[in-house]
């Protein structure tokens, strides 16, 4: 595992979702309620990109099916049986960082 910074140009506290890609991994990333959260960047319903949604309650509600999940723990509303993932978030070294697992195709293809 490691921690990735995220671009400041994406660090803008207006509760837009934002689309976010570092180091292979693609996510979405949300100022709300006073603390910044990454999520899955697609609903695992039918595939709708979390970026056009909004959050409400500390819940991010899907564009397309109106599809809640919430933002502390990524467990959609009850009846859903699905979940998004809610990503790691640090500060290292003044910068915010996002967690990224370590993958051993992304390694093995960066030594050629």
């Amino acid at each position: 595992m490691a921690w990735v910074e995220i671009p400041e140009e994406y660090l803008i506290t207006d509760e837009r979702i934002r689309q976010v890609s570092v180091s292979g991994l693609t996510f979405c990333l949300v100022f709300h309620d006073e603390r910044w959260i990454a999520f899955s960047r697609k609903c695992p319903h039918a595939g709708a990109p979390l970026d056009q949604g909004w959050c409400k309650d500390g819940v991010v509600v899907c564009p397309y099916h109106r599809q809640e999940f919430d933002l502390k723990t990524g467990r959609g509303a009850q009846g859903q049986g699905n979940f998004i993932t809610i990503y790691p978030l640090q500060i290292v070294a003044d910068r915010w960082c996002i967690e990224v697992k370590d993958n051993f195709f992304q390694r093995l293809f960066a030594k050629l």
